[in-house]
Formats: C-alpha cells, structure tokens, sequence
C-alpha cells in the first residue's frame, strides 16, 4: 500500500510531459504557420514586382520602337536616360527622362517619357532604372545596329543586358560584408536621391547583381537585353527603310539618256540604272563596299569617292573645236589630287576677228558604276581673263558640260567608269576690247562625280528636300542591309537602255511575279546557330534568301524552330522593296504563310 503516492508521482509526470507535448506543437504550428504568411507575403510581393516590371519593360520597349521610326530620329534604338534628379517628386515633371546621361547611367524610370502610369513595387516605391553605355545619349551620338552588344555586367557576365528596371523594396540596413559597405536606408521625400537608399550594395555600383547571399538584398530585378529590344527596333527600321532609304536609293540610280555613250543626265525616262552590288566574301564589318563589276547581289556599295574613283589617267591637253582663232600655248598641271588643270594663251581669228573660239577637255574617272554616286556637273569650270590681268573671271565664258558612262568598249575608258567633258566658247577677245590675245584657264574635278547623300553620317537631307538618312550610315545598318538588283538594271546593259521585265526582274514573296528591280533584305540580329562576324551568307539570312537566287520571301520573324522544315525554322529577315514595275507591291508587305 506504501507504493501508491509513487504511482501517482509517475502519472502526474507523464501528463506534464504531453502538455509540454502539446505546448511545443501549438507553437511549432503557430510559427510554420507565421513563416507561411510571411513567405506568402514574399510570394504576393514578388508576384506583384513581377507584373509591374514585365508592364515597364514593354512600355520601354515600345517607347523605342515608336521613337526608332520616327523620321528625324537620329538615334534609332537608343533608349531614354533615367529620370532627371532634380525632378524627383516634383509634381507634373518627375517621370520626365535626363537629356542626356553618363553611362552607365541608375536613377528611377522616366515612367512619364515612355508613356505609363507611376508604376511602384509592393513597397509603393518607384521602379528604378539602368541603362547601358551606348544604348541612351550621353552627348555622342549613338550606334546602334543589331550587331550591337548591351554592356552591363551582371552576375559576374559581362554584356548581359542593355538596360536593367528594379523593384527597389523597402528600407533596409545594409551591413557591411566583403565589397559591400554598410549602409542604413533612408528616403528622404525631396532632393535629389542617393540611389544607396534604395538599391543594395551591388547594385549601387557599376557592376550590378540579381540576387545575393545577403539577407537584407531585397532588389528585384529584370533584365532588358539585346534579344528583346531587337525585333521591335528591327520592325522599326524596316518601316523607315521602306519609306526613307528605299526613295533615296532610287535618286542614287544613273539617270542615262539614249545616246552612244549613254550619257548620264539629271533626269531621264528610260530604265534606271543601278551600281554593282559588294561581293560578299568577307564579313561586312571588315569589307571595303565597293561595288565589283558583274556582282548584282551583295552589300550596298557604300564605298566613299575618295581613295576609289580616281583619273583614268592625266587629262590630256584642251583643244580647239572650232577653225576659228586659235591656241598660242598652254600649260597643264596638277593643281591638286583631286584637281587637273589646263592654262594657256589664245587668240583672236586673224581673219575676223568677231568669230569664237571655242575648246574642249576631257577626263576618264574609275569605278563610277561600283558605289552610290552623285553628279555635280558644276565642277568642270572655265575661266577668261585680258592678257597680263590678275583678275580670272567667269564673265562672257560659255560652257556645256557633260558626263557619259562608259560601256568598256573602248581601251582607256573602262567599263562602268564616266568620261567628264567640257566645251568651253571663249570671251570674243576685239568684243571684249582686250587687244589681239587673251588667257583661259579650264578646271577637271574628280569631284564632278562625289558621293550621294546616302553616305553621309552627318544631318544630310537626302534627296534634296527629303528626310535626313545620315542615321542609316552613322549607325552602321547598310552592314545588315544585303543588296539586290536585277541584272538588266545594271551598267551591265551598256550600251543598251536596259530595265527588267516580266521575265527577268526579281520576284518576292510569289515565285510567280516578277515586278521588282531592286530590294534590300534587313539581316536581323544573329540567330540560333549562326555566327558573326562571318564571309557566309547564311550566317545573315534566312532559307530561301540566301540561295543566291532571284526570288526572295518574308516570313513572319520567329527566334525557334517548330519544325524541321524550312518555314518553320529561325526566320528574322525583312524585306524592303526599293524599286519596281507593275503590277505595284502593296504595303506594308504581307507575310509569306
């Protein structure tokens, strides 16, 4: 009986034990159950940033692609500066993007520029922004071309991202670990921000992270790259190619006229004629563009005058055309590279000495057919002056000037060069009261054949009166332009008129119709499996584009393959139609389905 009150010792311990049991479930539970809601909470807010971020870099991406079709739009891809500082939380102009920026530029989004709402993350705090060196106007001009590589490093990679948008969270104290310095968050409400007071270590610096092993790292972070900008700028440039560098190509065509040699006139109604087309047997980063006799598909011959057309040979000596009067003596020289010149001495008709005398020179420049060129007449000149006068004057001198493209048929006139002549009716010297001799001085330029205007890289309006191209040189895009021209509107119809018709001009999308006499295919950025820089045509385009062949399609773009058959594949050519016959193409161009 003495063992009783032991027992119920025993019993009263065990049941502490299952209370403490009990006691350390309920609070196991409570606490799962706090972890849960807090990483809810987590889950709901990132869900949240993920939204808002995906909306911002949409809206950046479409505020490019409208600005990159613009006509005036000298910088076609770039994308705006972050928000100017001294706008932070001004009432009516925060949200407005910097003029200009040093790159790599962090400051909040210009939500206002590209066109969205105030957009904030689950703290209520304004999306920040990152913007590559390159991508946004630093006081350079930029270059932008779908060789082009974002430049931030991240994570370690480098040209990762063109640009970065971040969901900065709430404060928090950052501490201090290896390349990081400790920092205590605090958001003042006025004044230009200190972006350590709201991104985290890594990502207050120029090299930036998408997460950490840092507890108190809370930025979330989505990343704009080349890939995603490149389809809309791509669609960008096609529209402005069609409806600006299309026309300008078409001004660059020689205007030749009927005659045997053609000569080359401001304006004509015979078929255009077309210079040569660049071998592609290099990679266009590394190609000089100049256009080779007998090419009529490649990259568009934007090879400059200077160090390519140049004298056949030295002009020879002017002559008399005329029986009247005549040449006492001359001297020919170099006045520069570029310039030939001819001085002498004339005289009055001895018989009557009312008559003219009139003169002529010539000059044969190379690789005229071989690039885009221009015409300006003006620079063959003559000039008179009384013997012993100081004075040269244009006065009484008459002239006619004109250009003929030459076929090669004749042995110092090679095929596609021009031949530059000048008839000079000199001053009537007993006319002019000069006495009985006079001197004359006759100018030849290689200027007279210069570079059109599509090869400028500074603000050029081309064609006169049009739109300013110099976007299309500066940022290199004729190097993703691949170039071709039907063979009947080449120099090679010389001495013929030449023009395509139903039988032989290039045909697009329908295999059927021939209509077009020259199109430009836009090589996108490189695709899955193609490597650049490279001499290989389908490294650029795509299937049936780069056959070497007279037929050409546009597909609707796509970056992966559904398929192992040609119409499936990676396909981001795009077509513009620069010139053509009936039956007229109809824009924009479908899609070959």
């Amino acid at each position: 009986m003495a063992t009783r009150p032991a027992r119920r010792g025993a019993q009263r311990g065990l049941a502490l034990l299952g209370l403490l049991a009990v006691i350390v479930m309920v609070f196991a539970w409570i606490l799962t159950s706090r972890l849960n809601a807090a990483n809810s909470h987590v889950a709901l807010d990132r869900e949240h940033n993920a939204k808002v971020l995906s909306r911002a870099k949409a809206a950046l991406i479409g505020y490019m692609a409208q600005r990159a079709a613009m006509a005036g739009e000298n910088n076609p891809g770039s994308l705006p500066c972050p928000e100017a500082p001294a706008d932070f939380n001004v009432p009516g102009a925060e949200g407005t993007a910097n003029g200009n920026c040093s790159l790599p530029a962090v400051g909040r989004l210009p939500w206002r520029t590209i066109g969205v709402e105030k957009l904030v993350d689950a703290a209520g705090e304004p999306l920040w922004y990152i913007v590559s060196p390159g991508w946004a106007f630093s006081g350079a001009q930029t270059v932008i071309n779908p060789d082009s590589v974002g430049q931030l490093t991240i994570d370690g990679t480098a040209n990762a991202a063109v640009a970065l948008i971040i969901a900065p969270g709430p404060v928090v104290a950052v501490p201090a670990v290896a390349g990081c310095t400790a920092w205590a968050q605090a958001r003042p409400a006025s004044g230009a921000p200190d972006k350590r007071n709201y991104l985290e270590c890594g990502n207050a610096t120029n090299s930036f992270v998408s997460s950490s092993a840092n507890a108190s790292f809370n930025d979330q972070i989505l990343r704009v790259t080349v890939a995603d900008i490149m389809p809309a700028l791509e669609a960008a440039i096609q529209e402005r190619a069609q409806r600006e560098i299309a026309p300008a190509l078409r001004n660059a065509a020689f205007a030749l006229d009927s005659n045997s040699p053609r000569r080359w006139v401001s304006s004509t109604s015979n078929a255009p004629i077309y210079p040569y087309a660049v071998q592609f047997d290099t990679s266009p980063g590394a190609s000089n563009f100049r256009g080779d006799v007998g090419i009529y598909q490649g990259l568009l011959p934007m090879a400059a005058v200077a160090g390519f057309v140049d004298f056949y040979e030295a002009p020879g000596d002017a002559v008399k055309t005329t029986s009247a009067g005549g040449i006492d003596s001359q001297s020919c020289y170099w006045e520069s590279s570029t310039v030939y010149a001819c001085e002498g001495v004339y005289r009055e008709d001895g018989v009557d000495p009312s008559l003219p005398i009139s003169l002529r020179m010539t000059a044969t420049f190379t690789d005229v057919a071989m690039g885009l060129r221009s015409r300006i007449v003006s620079k063959l000149t003559a000039e008179a002056r009384n013997n012993g006068d100081p004075t040269w004057s244009t006065a009484s001198v008459s002239v006619s000037r004109r250009l003929e493209m030459n076929d090669g048929s004749v042995w110092n006139k090679p095929h596609g060069s021009v031949t530059a002549q000048i008839d000079v009716t000199l001053p009537n010297i007993d006319a002019m009261g000069w006495g009985t001799i006079a001197e004359f001085r006759i100018r030849m330029d290689r200027d007279v054949v210069s570079d059109h205007c599509l090869l400028a890289t500074t603000s050029t309006v081309c064609p006169s009166g049009g739109p300013d191209t110099s976007w299309f040189a500066r940022n290199l895009w004729h190097r993703n332009f691949y170039y071709a021209v039907a063979q009947q509107n080449t120099p090679n119809v010389l001495p013929g008129t030449g023009g395509c018709d139903s039988t032989n001009c290039l045909r697009f999308n329908d295999d059927t119709i021939r209509n077009t006499r020259v199109l430009l295919v836009l090589a996108g950025r490189a695709l899955a499996g193609q490597t650049r820089p490279s001499a290989t045509f389908s490294n650029y385009l795509e299937y049936q584009n780069m056959d070497g062949g007279t037929f050409y399609e546009q597909r609707r773009p796509r970056v992966d393959r559904v398929a192992n058959v040609g119409l499936n594949a990676p396909w981001n050519d795009r077509l513009v139609i620069v010139d053509w016959i009936t039956p007229n193409p109809t824009f924009p161009l479908a899609y070959v389905q």
